[in-house]
């Protein structure tokens, strides 16, 4: 069974290490790009925690920061979150890694879903940074009811919510070939096509299930939610 223990995502930012580092580790400047509250004590033991919006928060404590390089966080299992900030050419390479133990289509799953909401954040970071513009608006708009994971180069549904526009539809063990017509051979691609679209937006599927090609049509409907 598929296992993996260490995750990353990086990204280069147009500024200087230091303008980062502040908005990583200053909860006023956390804010505007990442967090809906956060609180920081900046120091070896001090506690961290993070609201994301989105029925979604983080608590850990500080192991480890070496200023305008390096910050460690461990949550409560034991987990490690590890921000390294390094100068490249002009600019800034942020990386991000993650420890955890993501085993089997579900645990995958899980990952590449944690991964890519770092990277929109991490992007979102860019865009505050460089251009002062704030993309959360875009984020996490609706859905389909599903979850997916990247085999190789194909999108993978290893869930499928009940009472969802996909549930009837899509099965568990089906392949998502493309989206609207655009082919979509990574989990970053495909929740983009489906999760920034308004609510209500008509999403047409190319699905492979069992070596047969067919088409699914549904709505989208607020993330997150089920019909009632």
């Amino acid at each position: 069974m598929e296992w993996v223990s260490i995750a990353k995502k990086e990204i280069v930012i147009n500024t200087r290490i230091e303008k980062v580092w502040e908005a990583v580790t200053i909860p006023e400047l956390r804010n505007k790009w990442e967090t809906r509250q956060c609180e920081i004590d900046l120091r070896k033991g001090g506690k961290i925690y993070l609201d994301y919006g989105w029925n979604v928060t983080y608590e850990g404590v500080i192991i480890e920061f070496i200023e305008n390089e390096k910050l460690v966080l461990e949550d409560v299992d034991g987990f490690h979150t590890t921000w390294t900030l390094q100068s490249q050419g002009e600019g800034t390479k942020v990386s991000i890694e993650y420890t955890g133990n993501w085993i089997g289509d579900h645990g995958i799953a899980e990952m590449e879903n944690m991964l890519f909401g770092t990277f929109q954040f991490m992007l979102n970071l860019k865009t505050v940074i460089e251009d002062n513009y704030d993309q959360r608006k875009q984020f996490w708009n609706s859905w389909l009811g599903l979850n997916t994971r990247t085999e190789i180069d194909r999108i993978k549904v290893v869930h499928v919510h009940e009472n969802t526009p996909a549930s009837g539809k899509v099965k568990e063990g089906d392949y998502i070939h493309a989206v609207n017509g655009e082919v979509v051979n990574h989990y970053d691609g495909c929740e983009i096509a489906i999760t920034h679209q308004p609510v209500g937006t008509k999403i047409k599927l190319d699905i492979v299930r069992n070596d047969e090609k067919i088409k699914v049509t549904a709505n989208t409907i607020p993330f997150g939610t089920i019909i009632k």
